[in-house]
C-alpha cells in the first residue's frame, strides 16, 4: 500500500501527458520548400527562416493549434537574379516580409493519441496568411512522437498547394501563360516539449522497470499505420510503354520497363535513362531530334566506362543514378542487374566503340557573343534538341518561353550542369551541339531585350567621392 500510495503521489507530479503543452520549433530542423513549374525546369525554393510553436496534448492531439512565421526574404532558389525576382516581384517582401500559418485544429486524425515512434496523421485546418490575404488551408500531416532521454519532441512533415492568384500574387502577363498558376509546398520541422523533472524520470524509469501484471491489461501501442494512406508523398507511376521488344517476364523485358521508369532515382528524380539516352543506333537511324546525352545502343560491351573509371556495367549505371537521378545509394541491386541485362539485349557488337567524345567535350566555359546568333534557325534547334524535355504535353519539363532567360546561365545549363541540383539538366557535349547551334538557341530563347519578362528595380547609383 505504501508503495502504491508514493507511485500515484509521485505520478501526480509529473506533467500530464493528457494536457496540451507548448511545443517550440527547434529552427535548425525546420525547412521549407516550394516548386513551381516553369518554362526552363521548376522552380524550386527553399527557406529555414521558420519560428513558432504549436500547443498540442499527447492523449488528444486533435485538439492542437499553433503559430508558424515564414521570414520570406530566405528562400533561396539557386540563382541569385531569380531570387531578387522572386523577392522583389512575387512576394514583395518590403511590402509583405512573412507568411503566417495558423492552425486551430487537427481533423481526420487517424488515432486520438500520439504513440512514441510511430507515425500516425492527420489534416491540420487553419489559415494561411501571405502577401497581404488570409485564405483557409487543409493540410494532410504525418507526425511523429519521439523521446530521447526524456525529452519528447514532435517530428511534423506534410504538403499542400497555394494557388498564387488567391493571394493577389500577381506576375507578368506573357509569364502568366506559361508558369504554374500553383505552388506545390512541402515543409519539415521538429518541435520541442520542456523535458519532464527529473522526479518524472525517475518515476518512469522505476515503472518500466516493473514486471507488468497478467491481470492488468496493457495499453495498446497504436495500429500500425497502412503506409498506403501516405498519398501525398508517393510519386507518380510511369507512363505505360505498349510497344515493348522484350518480356515482362525475363530480365531484359524488366530492364527495358525501368529504362523508361523515373522509380529508378530518388524521391525528387524525374528522369528516366530514356530522358537522356537513345536506345536505337544513331548513325543508322534519325528520329528527327537528338537526345542529350550519347545513344546507349552497343555500350553495354565496352571494357570500360566513363572515361576508365569504372570496368563494371553496373557501377556505370549506378553513376548515373546517383548523379543525374538523385539517388545517392545508387539503384537497388536487383534493378541494375536488369538494366544491365537490357543494355546488354541492345549491344550486339562485341568490340563496339567507346564514343566517349561527348563527355570529354562537356564544359563550363561560355561562348562569345551568345546572343548574336540566328534567331530563326535557333527556334528550330530548340524543336530538334529541346523539346523532347520541354513541351506541351506529358514531358520532364515545361515548354520553353523567350524572353525569360539570361544568355550566360542558358550556356552553362547546356553545357555544365552539376549532378544532384535538382534540376537534373543533363550536360550536352560539342559532339551533340556545336557553339554555333548553341549560340542560335540562346538568341532566340533569350528574345529581344526590350522583351524581357521579368523587370528589375533599378538600382541606386554608386556615389562617388569628388
Amino acid at each position: 500500500m505504501t508503495v502504491r500510495v508514493l507511485g500515484t503521489a509521485l505520478l501526480f507530479s509529473i506533467p500530464a501527458f493528457g494536457e496540451p503543452r507548448t511545443w517550440t520549433l527547434y529552427e535548425p530542423s525546420a525547412r521549407v520548400r516550394f516548386t513551381l513549374d516553369s518554362p526552363i525546369d521548376s522552380i524550386r525554393g527553399a527557406s529555414t527562416g521558420l519560428h513558432g510553436a504549436l500547443t498540442v496534448a499527447e492523449e488528444a492531439w486533435g485538439s492542437g493549434a499553433g503559430r508558424i512565421r515564414i521570414d520570406l526574404s530566405s528562400f533561396t532558389t539557386g540563382l541569385s537574379l531569380r531570387d531578387e525576382d522572386l523577392r522583389d516581384q512575387f512576394f514583395e517582401v518590403d511590402t509583405y516580409p512573412e507568411a503566417t500559418l495558423s492552425i486551430t485544429a487537427v481533423e481526420n486524425t487517424i488515432t486520438p493519441a500520439l504513440t512514441v515512434e510511430l507515425d500516425t496523421q492527420g489534416d491540420a485546418v487553419g489559415t494561411l496568411s501571405l502577401h497581404g490575404r488570409t485564405q483557409p488551408v487543409r493540410i494532410p500531416l504525418v507526425v511523429r512522437l519521439t523521446d530521447a532521454g526524456g525529452e519528447r519532441s514532435l517530428q511534423v512533415r506534410g504538403k499542400f498547394d497555394v494557388a498564387l492568384a488567391d493571394y493577389g500574387i500577381t506576375r507578368p502577363a506573357r509569364l502568366l501563360l506559361k508558369l504554374g498558376e500553383v505552388a506545390r509546398v512541402s515543409f519539415e520541422a521538429r518541435f520541442r516539449a520542456p523535458p519532464p523533472v527529473s522526479l518524472a524520470r525517475e518515476v518512469a524509469a522505476f515503472i518500466k522497470q516493473a514486471p507488468a501484471r497478467a491481470d492488468v491489461p496493457q495499453r495498446p501501442r497504436g495500429p500500425p499505420v497502412d503506409p498506403g494512406v501516405i498519398v501525398a508523398f508517393r510519386r507518380p507511376q510511369a507512363p505505360e510503354r505498349k510497344d515493348w521488344d522484350f518480356a515482362l517476364t525475363t530480365p531484359e523485358g524488366r530492364g527495358e520497363r525501368l529504362f523508361f521508369d523515373h522509380s529508378v532515382g530518388g524521391e525528387m528524380n524525374v528522369l528516366s535513362c530514356a530522358s537522356c539516352h537513345a536506345w536505337w543506333n544513331e548513325r543508322t537511324e534519325h528520329r528527327g531530334f537528338v537526345k542529350p546525352a550519347a545513344s546507349l545502343w552497343n555500350s553495354a560491351r565496352r571494357p570500360v566506362f566513363w572515361r576508365s573509371f569504372v570496368d563494371s556495367l553496373g557501377e556505370a549505371i549506378n553513376i548515373c543514378v546517383r548523379k543525374f537521378m538523385l539517388r545517392p545509394e545508387g539503384a537497388a541491386e536487383g534493378r541494375t542487374s536488369n538494366l544491365a541485362a537490357y543494355l546488354r539485349r541492345i549491344s550486339p557488337d562485341a568490340a563496339p566503340p567507346l564514343d566517349y567524345t561527348g563527355i570529354v567535350l562537356g564544359r563550363s566555359t561560355a561562348i562569345e557573343r551568345p546572343t548574336r546568333g540566328d534567331a530563326v534557325r535557333g527556334e528550330e534547334l530548340v524543336g530538334r534538341h529541346c523539346e523532347q524535355c520541354h513541351n506541351d504535353g506529358q514531358s520532364v519539363r515545361s515548354p520553353l518561353t523567350p524572353g525569360l532567360y539570361e544568355a550566360d546561365d542558358l550556356v552553362r545549363r547546356v553545357r555544365w550542369i552539376a549532378g544532384n541540383d535538382a534540376r537534373q539538366m543533363p550536360p550536352i557535349g560539342l559532339d551533340r551541339l556545336g557553339d554555333n547551334d548553341l549560340r542560335d538557341i540562346v538568341t532566340y530563347l533569350t528574345g529581344d531585350e526590350s522583351g524581357r519578362i521579368f523587370k528589375r528595380k533599378p538600382r541606386p547609383a554608386v556615389q562617388t567621392a569628388r
